[in-house]
């Protein structure tokens, strides 16, 4: 057992022995551990090192985590709910009460419960599992509906703000990596023509249209903890949780969990939406959010799916454009492969965004 990670787990308030700590889970961002106790009869732990070249300010982040976390805790708690434990994550404080240690190298360590007998999806699989999802995202939405104030950190900031994406991509295109923007001028001149179409949502919510919200900002599926008999338990990795468009959570839902292949595919004829997956996902958000959105917001979900998937396509082809500095590749043509992929799939959600929007006013 590596002693230096049993020194940091030893920095918070545990009663009980550890067995083990062995390297967990497969996230592209932080790294996880799991710890193991040696009795039955106590949980494990999960042991996160946050990445604070990712997350500048990682007190405000993890405090973001434990105000949301309480307020969906008492919510339970008002409801009748027994099992409060595996229906949010729980945070364990060091001895000096903070929710993080900061060890000598200056990296923040967090540690939370592990729900024990849980799993999670890396793709949805089917139209329930769609309607599940949607269901989870849906409720963590109107659980934080009304959370007091203050506002929560801004964890990254700008992290979906369409104006500083595009002056990114302005900026990468004057740095023009190897000229490599003669080999892109196809998919250049997509974004260029989609900008002002990209600035919906924020026109929106400046001019009062639609509120700003608590968002989750990351939802996949794989988000999203599920039990022995695949019904839902909580949702997962709160890191990104921070004030935002409704419309956020929704369109990368749809971005990842509705499309018919993978962010990177090759062959572009391979790409378009699931419309049955779009709809059992819009089912099970709306049915536990209709109450609290606006009626604007709700219009504007089908967009947020084009809006999603572009700014991706966009920040893939900025940092090709950049010369490969943000994104882990597998090859140097893989961040312009996805961009593609994701410029495809913004023509293909174009092409059914009328029928989506159909399928929205149906279900309210």
């Amino acid at each position: 057992m590596d002693k230096r990670l049993q020194y940091i787990v030893s920095q918070f308030r545990i009663q009980s022995d550890i067995s083990d700590i062995v390297a967990f889970g497969n996230g592209h961002i932080n790294d996880t551990y799991l710890v193991i106790t040696k009795s039955e009869t106590t949980p494990d732990y999960v042991l996160q090192r946050k990445n604070h070249q990712v997350f500048k300010d990682v007190p405000g982040m993890m405090d973001n985590i434990v105000r949301v976390g309480n307020h969906i805790r008492e919510k339970l708690m008002n409801a009748g709910v027994a099992d409060d434990d595996r229906r949010v994550i729980t945070h364990i404080p060091t001895h000096s009460g903070a929710y993080f240690f900061q060890d000598d190298s200056e990296n923040f360590y967090t540690l939370c419960l592990r729900i024990a007998n849980s799993r999670s999806f890396e793709m949805i699989e089917n139209s329930h599992q769609a309607w599940l999802t949607g269901k989870a995202f849906g409720q963590f939405q109107n659980q934080l509906s009304d959370l007091p104030a203050p506002p929560l950190y801004e964890t990254i900031v700008d992290f979906h703000n369409i104006e500083f994406r595009y002056r990114n991509f302005r900026k990468a295109l004057a740095i023009n990596y190897n000229n490599r923007a003669a080999l892109v001028q196809k998919e250049i001149d997509f974004a260029l023509a989609h900008e002002i179409e990209m600035h919906t949502l924020l026109n929106a919510q400046r001019s009062g249209l639609i509120p700003m919200r608590i968002t989750h900002n990351d939802t996949k599926i794989n988000n999203v903890l599920f039990d022995e008999n695949n019904e839902v338990l909580c949702v997962i990795d709160l890191d990104t949780v921070m004030p935002g468009l409704v419309h956020f959570d929704f369109g990368d839902a749809i971005r990842t969990g509705a499309s018919t292949a993978a962010e990177d595919e090759t062959d572009l004829d391979k790409i378009t939406i699931d419309l049955n997956l779009f709809e059992a996902f819009a089912k099970g958000f709306l049915e536990e959010t209709k109450a609290v959105l606006t009626h604007s917001e709700i219009i504007l979900l089908p967009h947020s799916a084009k809006f999603m998937t572009f700014i991706m396509g966009l920040r893939f082809l900025t940092d090709y454009l950049e010369g490969d500095v943000y994104y882990k590749i597998k090859h140097p043509e893989h961040n312009v492969q996805r961009a593609r992929a994701q410029f495809r799939l913004v023509a293909e959600i174009g092409k059914h965004e009328a029928e989506m929007a159909e399928i929205v006013a149906g279900l309210v």
